[in-house]
C-alpha cells in the first residue's frame, strides 16, 4: 500500500481493504495472501474472513495523489485493490466499496485501475448514479484477469 511504487503500469497503489476469497485456479497462489501469511497483517481470506479496512488518514492520500497531479498538469494511475478484489460480492466491504465511488468522483486527476476475478459482479456493484447517469466515471478504468482460456471465456464477455 503506498504512495510509490515499483508497479511499472501505475504511480499509486490503494487498497480500501484486504481479503478476500479465492475464486477461481487463478486465485492458488495468491500473493496478497501469501504476504498476509508472512506479515501477519490484513485481512483474512475465505467466505468466512474478517476484511480490514484501512484507516482514514490512508484514505485521503489519494485526494494528496490527486491535488499534486492537478496542480503538475499530469493524470496519475492508482491500482485499486491488489490486496482485496473490490468486486467481491461479501457483505462487510459493501459500505467501504460505496465510500471507494465516492473517493473515485472526488479525485478526477486520478485513474482508478480496477482488476477484478469477478466480472460479473460489476454491474450489480457500482453506483445507481453512474447506472441512471449512464456515465461511467471517465477515471474508473475496470478489468479483469484471466489465467487460462476457460477463465477467459467467462470473463472476457462480461
Amino acid at each position: 500500500m503506498a504512495e510509490q511504487t515499483g508497479i511499472e503500469w501505475c504511480d499509486h497503489t490503494f487498497n480500501p481493504w484486504t481479503g478476500c476469497t479465492k475464486v477461481s485456479p487463478g486465485c492458488r497462489n495468491c500473493y496478497a495472501e501469501t504476504l498476509r501469511a508472512r506479515f501477519g497483517h490484513g485481512g483474512e481470506w475465505g467466505p468466512n474472513g474478517v476484511r480490514t479496512r484501512t484507516s482514514e488518514s490512508y484514505w485521503r492520500q489519494p485526494l494528496k495523489w490527486d491535488r499534486a497531479a492537478a496542480d503538475a498538469g499530469v493524470r496519475r494511475r492508482v491500482f485499486c485493490a491488489s490486496l482485496a478484489d473490490v468486486f467481491e460480492d461479501n457483505l462487510q466491504v459493501a459500505p467501504w466499496r460505496n465510500a471507494l465511488w465516492t473517493l473515485i468522483d472526488q479525485t478526477p486527476h486520478l485513474d482508478w485501475l480496477l482488476l477484478t476475478k469477478r466480472p460479473e459482479d460489476i454491474s450489480d456493484m457500482i453506483p445507481l448514479s453512474w447506472i441512471f447517469n449512464a456515465a461511467w466515471p471517465a477515471n474508473a478504468w475496470v478489468g479483469t484477469s484471466v489465467e487460462n482460456q476457460e477463465q477467459a471465456d467467462k470473463r472476457i464477455p462480461e
